[in-house]
């Protein structure tokens, strides 16, 4: 090991700019590995308000169709949502509501007008997910079901809507509807991408379509019990979901079944498009490609370095093979200098994404402008760290072996000969 640490110190002073920039080239790839490791904790590791993450599931959408050439693909309505998804063994809450956040323009007493983001949810969204509430109350089923103006708040909206989280019974106005605060909770993150929100207001559980009655505005969020079996969940909706078939048959109509409804893991990574049945294989084979290309973009710029670095010791090599040094030898030496070299690497790139965790706040903010973030010991764990280290020793490998199997394959002879082509 001690003449390991040597031999780099040697090359550090001898060749600077290569040994610099191969430290430089190992550390930009493991941060921009971490980064994207933590990206993905974000989405999978619970935090309020969705610390519900791993008993989470969501039914986003129906599929209608008339005919196999004539369909159509949206939310449902509050009948069909309650029809397939109410009353599910081992499913302890449901909650119609939205998805997705939509951006709505507000006002309060203030006078300034901005544009928030909004979720439109009912009662039971409340049970599943878990708001800090800082005042007042949240809206009830009644409310829900009359469709009262009622809102809920977060702590950043209210101070830029009323000056104050004192908010309690004022009125505000969402895209110009009057409404009233009921309640105020804690900021959320939009990396909570589920439970998110500025402003919640009631949804209509009786939307429908006067086109397809099936179709409306409600997606649906389950919580189900610890240990529950998904797959015995899914197969009671697939049966309701063949009751309505042929309630519908009479129509020429029918709602096709997607495996619905799909976990936190594959709705949040995967993008559900209509249609089709969503498949988490095509998210983790996205996730190796990039991961792929973190690892042997840098591993092949490092190797051309390693390269130039062996042309340079080449009489070196050739004097060891000339006093019986094996090619085993000469290989596992190289790669362990060059272990070395990415493992300072490494360590600065996890520095660096250690860094970023801690201090970069443009991914968590809310309408208030207030960094809003989840701890960081999500964004930062021993499993983001064994990764990048685990990536230090692929990274090492990929760069490090075909420079060393080409400098161990040079008899004696060779190696002096081609020492002294380069030194003429």
């Amino acid at each position: 090991m001690k003449t390991k640490l040597l031999q780099i110190l040697y090359d550090m002073r001898t060749q600077p700019v290569i040994a610099w920039v191969t430290v430089a080239g190992t550390a930009l790839s493991i941060f921009l590995i971490m980064v994207v490791l933590m990206m993905k904790s974000v989405t999978l590791t619970p935090f309020a308000p969705e610390s519900n993450r791993s008993r989470m599931m969501y039914a986003p959408y129906i599929d209608t169709r008339m005919g196999e050439n004539n369909s159509s693909s949206g939310c449902m309505s509050g009948e069909i949502a309650r029809t397939l998804y109410s009353g599910l063994d081992n499913v302890e809450e449901i909650s119609l509501m939205d998805l997705g956040l939509s951006p709505v323009n507000v006002k309060g007493t203030s006078g300034e007008r901005f544009v928030a983001n909004s979720r439109r949810t009912d009662a039971a969204f409340w049970e599943i997910f878990d708001h800090k509430l800082l005042s007042g109350r949240y809206y009830t089923p009644e409310e829900v079901e009359a469709g009262t103006k009622v809102a809920v708040v977060s702590e950043g909206t209210a101070r830029r809507l009323f000056g104050t989280v004192d908010a309690i019974g004022k009125t505000m106005q969402v895209d110009f509807v009057n409404h009233m605060v009921v309640g105020v909770v804690a900021n959320t993150s939009t990396l909570a991408t589920i439970g998110s929100g500025d402003v919640f207001t009631p949804i209509n559980v009786h939307s429908s379509s006067d086109y397809l009655p099936e179709m409306g505005e409600i997606s649906v969020a389950l919580l189900v019990s610890d240990g529950a079996d998904r797959d015995a969940i899914r197969r009671q909706v697939e049966s309701r979901y063949a009751q309505v078939n042929s309630a519908l048959a009479s129509e020429g109509k029918w709602i096709e079944y997607h495996n619905s409804p799909f976990d936190h893991k594959l709705y949040t990574t995967v993008t559900v498009y209509s249609n089709t049945t969503p498949d988490d294989s095509t998210a983790d084979a996205i996730d190796a490609l990039i991961y792929a290309l973190l690892l042997l973009v840098p591993a092949i710029n490092l190797s051309s370095m390693l390269h130039s670095r062996m042309r340079r010791r080449v009489s070196e090599i050739g004097i060891r093979r000339a006093y019986g040094c094996t090619r085993a030898r000469i290989i596992s030496d190289i790669v362990g200098e060059n272990l070395i070299v990415t493992v300072i690497g490494g360590i600065i790139g996890i520095a660096a994404g250690t860094l970023f965790a801690m201090f970069y706040d443009g991914l968590f903010t809310d309408a208030g402008g207030e960094a809003v973030r989840p701890a960081l010991g999500m964004l930062l764990n021993l499993r983001t760290i064994g990764a990048a280290l685990l990536a230090c020793l692929v990274l090492n490998v990929l760069s490090a072996s075909l420079p060393a199997w080409q400098a161990a394959r040079l008899s004696p002879v060779q190696a002096i000969n081609s020492a002294t082509n380069i030194n003429k």
